[in-house]
């Protein structure tokens, strides 16, 4: 039992920044309608700002918040320059899929010739694994499970109770309708791949954090899990997607603990097939409800 225990706290660490990577790419999927297959290297890109300044200056709360900033601008750029200009001039959904895909190999290359390829580090001392509760995690894992907590609390709160959130809703729904209502559609996608893009770049922070070590080609490998965490919980339901992200999180780390991690990547393709087969709406959503279910 305590080794099922030890797993699950395991599980709730890599579901909480599962959770944070999922929506940040269902929050751009659902101003856009298109699904950035480039998500993963906004990960990337903040696990290295947060690399270069955690060596520059020795702050983890600069190197975070580092991490956060340049995935917002990232992410920002991405939608000015490919996804914006794709939308508006009504370009069709499997050219939009594959220039986001060229988007991701140009930035991993553009990396590797930054920072080589070789993994990196972060100089970040470890505490002792602390008994909480019947979990055993280290500060950095308490400080990655209570900093995902404040971080939904706050996109809740953006997503349900400001005028803002009201925008995106309506910018689902019906972006034309939008428009006709006076909403600035496209300043509000440009707001949210922002917001997205720095939610992303502090969950490539923290993920690189917990691995210990990541290369340019990290951030693209956890994407895939992200995609199948979005999809179990329903592409454009941010809230929905957190439980999708909960559920992938502990399954993998369950299979990692007790069959072999080399095999994480192809149980979730599994997961995702058979999501897609029985639900492909996702598990938490039912025809006719909006968004943020």
């Amino acid at each position: 039992m305590n080794e099922v225990l030890l797993t699950l706290g395991f599980g709730l660490v890599t579901a909480a920044i599962l959770a944070l990577s999922a929506v940040a790419f269902t929050l751009e999927y659902a101003v856009t309608n298109v699904a950035n297959l480039s998500h993963g290297e906004i990960l990337t890109i903040g696990a290295y700002a947060a690399y270069v300044i955690q060596r520059a200056t020795g702050n983890i709360l600069f190197a975070a918040l580092g991490a956060a900033v340049a995935g917002g601008i990232i992410a920002l750029v991405m939608y000015t320059a490919v996804i914006d200009i794709f939308v508006r001039r009504g370009i069709g959904t499997m050219s939009t899929l594959i220039a986001t895909l060229g988007m991701s190999f140009v930035i991993q290359n553009i990396l590797v010739i930054m920072f080589g390829a070789a993994n990196v580090a972060y100089t970040i001392p470890q505490s002792a694994p602390q008994q909480i509760g019947p979990f055993l995690w280290t500060s950095t894992e308490e400080e990655i499970i209570i900093s995902a907590l404040c971080i939904t609390a706050i996109l809740y709160v953006i997503i349900t109770h400001t005028k803002f959130g009201k925008a995106l809703r309506a910018v689902f729904q019906n972006r034309s309708l939008a428009r006709v209502t006076g909403i600035n559609a496209q300043l509000v996608a440009a707001v949210t791949w922002f917001l997205a893009g720095m939610v992303a770049g502090y969950a490539g922070f923290i993920l690189a954090e917990s691995v210990g070590t990541f290369s340019p080609y990290f951030g693209f490998s956890f994407f895939l899990i992200t995609l199948t965490a979005a999809v179990a919980g329903g592409l454009g339901k941010p809230f929905s997607t957190m439980a999708g992200a909960l559920i992938v999180g502990i399954a993998l780390e369950f299979t990692g603990g007790y069959i072999s991690a080399s095999y994480e990547l192809a149980f979730a393709f599994a997961i995702l097939a058979i999501i897609i087969l029985v639900r492909p709406r996702g598990l938490f959503t039912k025809a006719g409800r909006t968004l943020f279910e």
